[in-house]
């Protein structure tokens, strides 16, 4: 049975008590801060559901973590790469529109093989499940 729990230390600690596999546990600064910007103890004290909304916030701060370190992987000094080679790609032209090469000159011809054979196996591998 849930509490009422009116101090920001005692909802932190219940918090990193109930559920222990957050992504990180919580102090009560960050309860506090939650508070000043309206997100949790919405009615003068903590309620179940704040767990939840908390749950939901480091979430939200774990994916977007993961999201920034890929886009900073995409944004690195090193030129782009052939798909099947992995040799670099020369630089693209000044003013070019549309998409970026992904392939080289010699694995252009192959672009069209490799995809026929994705698309095979994964036309084999839809037909198996079904027949399941």
């Amino acid at each position: 049975m849930w509490q009422f729990i009116t101090s920001p230390d005692k909802f932190a600690r219940a918090f990193n008590d109930k559920v222990a596999g957050a992504e990180r546990r919580i102090t009560a600064d960050d309860v506090r801060l939650l508070t000043e910007c309206g997100l949790i103890k919405k009615h003068g004290y903590y309620l179940q559901d704040d767990l939840q909304t908390v749950i939901g916030i480091l979430n939200y701060e774990q994916r977007r973590l993961k999201t920034m370190e890929r886009q900073d992987e995409k944004t690195s000094l090193e030129p782009p790469r052939c798909k099947l080679c992995s040799e670099p790609l020369p630089p693209q032209p000044e003013g070019k529109v549309g998409r970026p090469r992904e392939y080289c000159q010699q694995c252009e011809a192959l672009r069209r093989r490799e995809r026929y054979r994705k698309w095979k196996k994964r036309r084999a591998n839809s037909k198996a499940t079904t027949l399941k």
